[in-house]
């Protein structure tokens, strides 16, 4: 009888550690990614305004993209907090969104999304 006591309590106490782990939350956005400027010329630089912060202090990654891909701006790094971003030559204006995935180092992630940037094409010079 004694020896299905043990089993009982074993399994109450191997419970009692799982229940009591710590569960991992994402990182939450406080403020952005807001783009400044939110119109620009053709190789016009843009930064972001991003706060974000991991409620569990876990470390986090950034990876940032352009929608559309193409034609391609360029970011100073896109796997930076805050990075830049040079807007591309275009043939006609056209808005461009952002988004910014965060991974924490315990594999929680969010997507981010700002206002657009409005990307003005050069003005063509007669011959």
């Amino acid at each position: 009888m004694s020896h299905s006591y043990s089993k009982v309590f074993g399994a109450l106490a191997l419970l009692g550690l799982a229940v009591s782990c710590r569960a991992n939350s994402p990182p939450m956005v406080s403020t952005g990614p807001r783009p400044s400027p939110q119109v620009v010329s053709a190789g016009g630089e843009v930064s972001f305004v991003f706060e974000v912060e991991d409620p569990d202090g876990d470390a986090m990654s950034f990876e940032w993209r352009q929608m559309p891909e193409q034609p391609a701006g360029r970011f100073s790094d896109p796997a930076a907090r805050n990075p830049t971003w040079v807007a591309p030559d275009v043939s006609d204006t056209t808005t461009f969104a952002f988004l910014v995935i965060v991974e924490d180092s315990e594999g929680d992630a969010i997507v981010a999304q700002g206002p657009g940037v409005i990307v003005h094409a050069a003005a063509s010079q007669a011959p």
